[in-house]
C-alpha cells in the first residue's frame, strides 16, 4: 500500500538516482564485487527522510554533497548483482519531491510510473524472493510520515512505535562475514633455503621443507619431539599429506577445502628479492593457485612481506631504486585478474603485513617518507593500468603520511603465552585500531617444531625454551571458538566505516612451522574450518572436506 507518506520521504537531489553514470568509475569497480555488501542508510538533511544505497560511492556523495547523515543501523546485506532464486529491490522517485520509495513489487512499481507521480529510480539491489540459508526478512514499513527499511528482528520494535508493515522487500543476510586465510606459500623446493639447511644441518634429510613438523609428528620418519615427547604432536600434518604448494593440484584441493567452508579469499604472503635487479621471491604458491582449475571458487589478495632482514643468502627488502618495478609487478600480475579480492566499495585490496624493509626503514621503525613512495607507486600503477583507486592496509596502526588507508592484522601473540587470555582480550586489541580494520583470528601460535631448525637447540632448562621459543600452551578449540564469538561480536557492534568491516582474516591457512592453520589436518580434520563456518555463520560452500579427490 502506498500512503501519503511518500511525499515526505527523503528530499534528494535527482543526481544521486543516476550514480553508476554520474559515479562511473566508482561504480564500475563496486560492480565487480559479487558477494553481498551491506545496505546503507542515511537520515536526509533536515530530518525529513531517509536514503539507501549499497553504493559506498553514492552514500559519500549523500553525505559530502547532499548533507545527509549516516546511519549506524544493520539492515542487512543485499548483491548488486542478480543471483538465482533473487528478486530486485527497486528505488523510485517522487516526481515534484526528489523524495524516494523502495519497493520489490514489479507490479507496484509499474502502477506508480504509471501514475507520473514517481519516475524511475534503478534497482537498489537483489534480494532473495525466498529464505535462503542464513537469511531473514527485510520489510517496509510505515508510520504514515515516513517509510522505513526494516528487518525482521526489529519489526516489532517498530510495531509498538506505531508503524504498520507494508510488505516484505525480500530475503537479506543480517550479516556476511567475508572470511579469509592467509596463505604461506613456501612449501616447495624454491622455499624457505634457511630451513631446508637448517633439516640437513639437524635431521639429515635432504630437501626436506617438511622437516620439524614431521619429526613432532612421527609421520614416516622417527619421532623426535625434542623436549616434549609426552604432547601429541599429530596436528601438524596436513589432512592431504605433506605437499608441494608448486603443484596446482596442492592448491586445487586447497581451493576446494577452502570454498567447501565457506572462505572467500586466500591472502598470499608475497616477497621481494632485490638481487640482479630485483624480482618477486617466494611465490610458487601463488603461480600455483593461479594454475589451478577451480581457482576462481575464492578470490586472492597479496600481502606484501617486506622485512628487513635477510633469508639465508636472500634479503627480503625493497630498495629505493626498485619501488617502482615492484608496485608495477604487483599491480599488472595480480590486480588485473578478475577475482582479485575487493573491498565492499571495489577497490582492490593490497595488504602491507611489513614495511620496515622499505628504503630506508629500520627493524624497528618503517621509513615513513620511503613508505609513501611504495604506497604512492602502488596507486600510481593502478590508476594507469586499471584506472582505479586501491586500499592498501597495514599490519599494525599507520604512521601518519605513510599512505596507509587502514588496518589489518596478522598472528597475535600474547605475551602471557595465553591463548585463553588472547580470546578474552581481542577486542580490547582491536579497539588500539582507529577508522578502516581488517579483523584477523590467530587458531595458534606454536614454533616449537622448527626450535633445533632455526636456532641452536637451548637443552630443557624451562626458563630459556620460554626465552627462545613462542608457544601458547592452553590453545584449543573452544578457545578459538570463543575467539571467533568475539570478532563476530565486534563487527556486529561496530561503527566503523563499512569498506571492509565484515572482513575476517585468518591466521593462517597453513603456517604450520609457527602453529598457525585452519588447513584440515590429519588428527582435527576439518574441526577448526568447521568452527569459522559454523561461529560466522558462513552459508556458502557445502562444507568442508578433509581430503578432496
Amino acid at each position: 500500500m502506498i500512503t501519503r507518506c511518500a511525499l515526505l520521504v527523503l528530499c534528494l537531489l535527482t543526481s544521486l538516482l543516476t550514480a553508476p553514470q554520474a559515479l562511473g568509475v566508482a561504480a564500475n569497480a563496486e560492480g565487480k564485487v559479487t558477494d553481498p555488501v551491506p545496505l546503507l542508510e542515511y537520515r536526509t538533511a533536515g530530518q525529513v527522510g531517509w536514503f539507501w544505497t549499497l553504493s559506498q560511492a553514492e552514500g559519500n556523495a549523500a553525505e559530502g554533497q547532499y548533507g545527509m547523515a549516516r546511519q549506524s543501523t544493520r539492515l542487512g546485506f543485499l548483491r548488486r548483482q542478480a543471483f538465482p532464486g533473487s528478486q530486485p529491490v527497486y528505488r523510485l522517485r517522487v516526481a515534484d519531491r526528489s523524495a524516494y520509495l523502495l519497493t520489490a513489487s514489479a507490479g507496484e512499481r509499474q502502477s506508480l510510473l504509471d501514475s507520473g507521480k514517481f519516475t524511475e529510480g534503478g534497482v537498489l539491489g537483489y534480494a532473495a524472493a525466498d529464505r535462503q540459508a542464513g537469511t531473514e526478512v527485510l520489510y517496509r514499513m510505515s508510520n504514515g510520515a515516513e517509510w522505513r527499511a526494516v528487518p525482521a528482528r526489529r519489526q516489532a520494535d517498530f510495531l509498538a512505535l506505531g508503524y504498520r508493515t507494508d510488505g516484505p522487500l525480500g530475503y537479506v543476510r543480517p550479516a556476511f562475514h567475508r572470511t579469509g586465510a592467509i596463505y604461506f606459500g613456501t612449501f616447495d623446493a624454491k622455499g624457505n633455503q634457511s630451513l631446508i639447511a637448517g633439516v640437513k644441518r639437524v635431521y639429515q634429510r635432504d630437501n626436506d621443507w617438511w622437516g620439524g613438523l614431521r619429526d613432532f609428528a612421527g609421520s614416516g620418519v622417527p619421532r623426535n619431539a625434542w623436549h616434549w615427547p609426552q604432547e601429541d604432536f599429530t596436528d601438524r600434518e596436513p589432512a592431504i599429506g605433506y605437499y608441494d604448494d608448486a603443484n596446482p593440484d596442492t592448491l586445487r584441493k586447497h581451493v576446494a577445502q577452502a570454498a567447501g567452508a565457506g572462505l572467500r579469499y586466500f591472502s598470499f604472503y608475497w616477497y621481494w628479492n632485490p638481487a640482479d635487479g630485483g624480482a618477486e621471491n617466494y611465490i610458487e604458491g601463488l603461480r600455483a593457485y593461479l594454475a589451478a582449475n577451480n581457482r576462481t571458487d575464492i578470490d586472492f589478495n597479496i600481502l606484501t612481506c617486506l622485512h628487513p632482514w635477510s633469508d639465508g643468502p636472500v634479503s627480503l627488502k625493497l630498495p629505493l631504486e626498485q619501488i617502482t618495478k615492484a608496485a608495477n609487478t604487483i599491480v599488472d600480475s595480480y590486480l588485473t585478474k578478475s577475482n582479485y579480492l575487493r573491498a565492499n566499495d571495489g577497490r582492490p585490496i593490497i595488504g602491507v603485513c611489513d614495511a620496515r624493509g622499505v628504503g630506508n626503514g629500520t627493524a624497528t621503525a618503517p621509513h615513513v617518507a620511503d613508505t609513501r613512495r611504495f604506497t604512492d607507486a602502488i596507486r600510481a600503477r593502478a590508476r594507469e593500468k586499471l584506472g582505479e583507486e586501491v586500499l592498501i592496509t597495514l599490519n599494525g596502526v599507520p604512521p601518519a603520511g605513510a599512505g596507509f588507508d587502514g588496518s589489518d592484522c596478522l598472528g597475535q601473540f600474547d605475551e602471557s603465552r595465553s591463548y585463553q587470555r588472547y580470546a578474552d582480550n581481542q577486542r580490547g586489541f582491536f579497539r588500539n585500531y582507529p577508522g578502516t580494520l581488517v579483523r584477523c583470528a590467530t587458531s595458534d601460535f606454536d614454533e616449537r617444531p622448527r626450535i633445533a631448525i632455526s636456532i641452536p637447540d637451548p637443552g630443557p632448562d624451562p626458563a630459556k625454551l620460554r626465552e627462545r621459543f613462542r608457544w601458547y600452551p592452553d590453545a584449543d578449540l573452544p578457545g578459538f571458538e570463543r575467539l571467533l564469538d568475539n570478532v563476530r561480536t565486534d563487527i556486529a557492534e561496530s561503527t566503523r566505516p563499512s569498506t571492509v568491516d565484515n572482513f575476517v582474516s585468518l591466521y593462517a591457512w597453513n603456517e604450520w612451522h609457527e602453529g598457525g592453520y585452519v588447513e584440515p589436518n590429519k588428527r582435527d580434520g576439518c574441526a577448526y574450518l568447521d568452527a569459522v563456518r559454523r561461529e560466522l555463520g558462513l552459508t556458502t560452500g557445502a562444507g568442508c572436506v578433509p581430503n578432496p579427490t
